[in-house]
């Protein structure tokens, strides 16, 4: 894995943040896949690259693992309950005022990352390998 992701070198700013929680969503075909663009590839990072494909794409160093998690349904859906189902590490009521009738688009994967405030200026991305992920906002732990 680490021969053909990306490198590229790691920006000098820290999301690090005890008190926030990041969270994505997007459409993706496995889990694998999704494994495979969160995995962390430590060769990178030892050598200041950024290092996990996600982070890449929204220019995000790296994360702790310890404090993630990341979902791939089945099947897509617009319904905030369904999409965050196995995933559910906030208060979804919060997402549900800004949706109130769920998403515009199905989703089928969820990356809530916690102890991080991403501010970047990237909120969605497509990657053709792995699959389309929008930023949806970040939450108090």
């Amino acid at each position: 894995m680490g021969i053909d992701m990306r490198k590229v070198d790691q920006l000098d700013i820290s999301y690090s943040n005890d008190d926030y929680m990041s969270v994505f969503v997007g459409v993706c075909k496995s889990e694998s896949l999704l494994d495979e663009y969160m995995d962390k590839d430590y060769d990178l990072l030892g050598d200041d690259y950024i290092g996990f494909e996600l982070g890449v794409d929204f220019g995000i160093n790296t994360y702790n693992e310890d404090f993630m998690i990341r979902v791939v349904h089945n099947k897509s859906s617009t319904d905030i309950d369904e999409v965050f189902k196995d995933a559910e590490m906030f208060d979804l009521s919060i997402l549900k005022k800004q949706y109130p009738n769920g998403f515009a688009q199905p989703y089928n994967a969820v990356v809530v990352i916690g102890r991080m405030k991403y501010e970047g200026d990237i909120t969605e991305v497509h990657n053709e390998k792995f699959g389309y992920f929008k930023f949806l906002g970040i939450f108090e732990e």
